[in-house]
């Protein structure tokens, strides 16, 4: 990396760019603006929950020469193949950026993001990247929802702070989070907010309590000098000058998408004998929603596959029992009957036998390897409503991959095809899931129901689809949640696929939308609108209406912010600080105009 600086100046600095406010902790909206719905239990009448959480990640970069630990490949001149290269900052413009963007090799950002991490909630390794899940999670059969729980962020002498916050020389357990006191030019820094609705549907708004907090903590004589420099600015110019961005992170990886990339998709289905006839009509109607969402250009293409095992059930045709491939990867349109969505066709009435979860990672892992195009991210969705459960057998598909068609057969060890999902079996399914993520496929899942068979140990379904077979717990959706139904989530999920193909927003404008660009003293202005609520959030920002937020599932949003390097001493001893919040109401009888002429109060937001 040329022209960096030998001393980082993140080894100064207290803590930067992040979120400071009572939704990462107590979770802001949960009671100050409680309004939830109202069912009859036991002839009792019992109020639902609205709980939101939030988590983060957060990345700085001042050109230093740590950010290139691993010989990067980053360059200072915009590169002859750009399709190669990811520019930095994120989100910046040619009319933004000034001068000198950094370009870094595609393979190498995930190196780079690492390397300028400074702080995460939560990050047990203290390393400044967020780990999801944790080990206290999988140990413990956490969600991400409880494990939030537990989470203070304020700067109390619980010890969760430190245990679950990074706790560095940058960062530490009751720092103020966002406070950006040293910043030069050419600085940016990066954070990616994760918001988790634990309870019921909600509205989601992202706001600035308390607007900026901004200093000219003096004049320097070069800053006088300076052209620039506003006479009487008490508040300086580095809110003026610093540019910002917010946008849409569906995959959560802190980097707007502009691009797409095709995606060859394996949707696995559990036909076991849990699975009544209600619950296939409502996994089928289900899966009608989510193929509708796909885009059918050719950028995504997608296989069925289900899964059964031997067992008590109903008679059913041969295509239903064991392992088998509805349909090949391929074109969407297969999926389609008449101009409408028609999976039903092949789905069974109802399910039969055991659940070899195993056997079906191993074997739809495998197909998928040989079947997708080489430029293909590679998806693996898991629907299930039951735990690994299964006996010593071998289980085979026939695909044809090719002209001669193909044979693939797994014999798993440690099943006992019993009423109990066993160690043993989450073990050895596990292992599948761990070949499946070495080898660059993305995993989503689905849990349809809490735990069936019963499980041994700590975990139910949702939490081990979570902890132990989803990529991480941003593919990971729970169907069981209060609120929640199968036909949102695979709308979603369907979301997501389109997003990772470039099909978000018609593939009009950038695979992932931005929410707001421009100066952080204009972004002051749109977040603090709406009489403090900020600016209201939309599930699906693809389409004109606005979409509530459905819980059990992890809503990214990316935002980034730089120093373009064509300012100087105008800036000089700047300083500027303020929080990012956000704000939830329950869906249920309202309409996403905030409720009750609520405001948001800083005082509730501290970090």
């Amino acid at each position: 990396m040329s022209n960096d600086f030998e001393l980082s100046r993140r080894k100064a600095l207290a803590a930067l760019g992040s979120i400071g406010v009572a939704s990462a902790g107590a979770g802001l909206g949960t009671s100050a603006y409680f309004s939830d719905q109202e069912t009859f239990e036991n002839n009792r009448l019992v109020a639902g929950e609205l709980d939101l959480k939030v988590d983060w990640e957060e990345h700085y970069s001042d050109w230093s020469s740590d950010e290139d630990d691993g010989d990067l490949e980053i360059l200072m001149e915009e590169p002859d193949d750009t399709g190669m290269y990811r520019r930095f900052p994120a989100g910046a413009t040619d009319a933004t950026v000034g001068q000198n963007p950094i370009w870094v090799l595609a393979e190498d950002v995930p190196q780079f993001m690492d390397n300028t991490a400074i702080d995460s909630l939560p990050d047990t390794d203290n390393n400044g990247s967020a780990e999801f899940p944790t080990d206290q999670m999988a140990d413990d059969g956490m969600s991400s929802c409880e494990l939030l729980n537990t989470v203070d962020v304020g700067d109390d002498d619980d010890g969760l702070s430190s245990d679950l916050r990074t706790n560095n020389d940058v960062t530490g357990s009751g720092d103020p989070l966002i406070n950006l006191q040293d910043v030069k030019p050419g600085d940016f820094g990066e954070v990616t907010f994760s918001a988790h609705l634990c309870d019921n549907p909600g509205y989601l708004w992202m706001n600035m309590p308390g607007g900026l907090t901004e200093s000219e903590n003096g004049v320097t004589e070069p800053e006088a000098d300076d052209p620039d420099e506003t006479d009487g600015e008490a508040s300086g110019e580095l809110g003026e000058t610093i540019e910002t961005a917010l946008w849409y992170d569906f995959d959560c990886d802190n980097l707007p998408d502009l691009d797409g990339r095709p995606v060859d998709l394996l949707a696995i289905a559990d036909v076991s004998g849990s699975i009544d006839e209600g619950e296939m009509d409502t996994i089928e109607g289900a899966a009608n929603e989510f193929v509708d969402e796909l885009p059918q250009d050719g950028s995504v293409e997608a296989g069925f596959m289900t899964f059964n095992g031997p067992g008590e059930g109903p008679d059913l045709e041969d295509r239903f029992e064991g392992i088998n491939l509805q349909v090949p990867i391929g074109s969407v349109s297969q999926f389609f009957s008449g101009g409408s969505p028609s999976v039903g066709q092949f789905l069974p009435e109802q399910g039969a036998g055991s659940t070899p979860m195993s056997a079906a990672l191993n074997i739809g892992r495998r197909y998928l390897n040989d079947a997708s195009r080489s430029n293909a991210q590679k998806v693996i969705l898991l629907v299930t409503d039951g735990g690994p459960n299964y006996p010593d057998t071998t289980y085979s598909m026939d695909a044809t991959v090719d002209p001669d068609g193909q044979i693939y057969d797994n014999t798993p060890s440690d099943g006992l095809n019993d009423d109990i999902s066993s160690l043993d079996e989450q073990n050895e399914t596990e292992d599948e899931a761990d070949d499946i993520d070495d080898d660059g496929i993305l995993t989503f899942t689905v849990a349809v129901g809490t735990a069936n068979p019963e499980f041994e140990g700590s975990q139910t379904l949702p939490t081990y689809l979570e902890n132990s077979i989803a990529t991480s717990v941003n593919e990971a959706f729970d169907a069981t949640l209060a609120g929640n139904t199968l036909e949102g989530i695979a709308q979603d999920i369907g979301l997501r696929i389109a997003t990772i193909a470039g099909g978000a927003n018609g593939g009009n404008g950038p695979a992932e939308p931005f929410i707001f660009t421009g100066t952080l003293a204009e972004l002051e202005s749109f977040l603090t609108a709406n009489n403090g609520l900020g600016q209201p959030l939309d599930s699906d920002p693809t389409t004109e209406t606005r979409d509530c937020y459905n819980p059990g599932m992890v809503h990214c949003f990316g935002f980034s912010w730089w120093l373009p390097a064509d300012h100087g001493n105008e800036v000089q001893s700047d300083s500027v600080s303020f929080d990012i919040g956000f704000y939830t109401e329950q869906c249920r009888h309202n309409d996403g105009e905030g409720m009750n002429n609520a405001e948001v109060n800083p005082e509730e937001t501290d970090a």
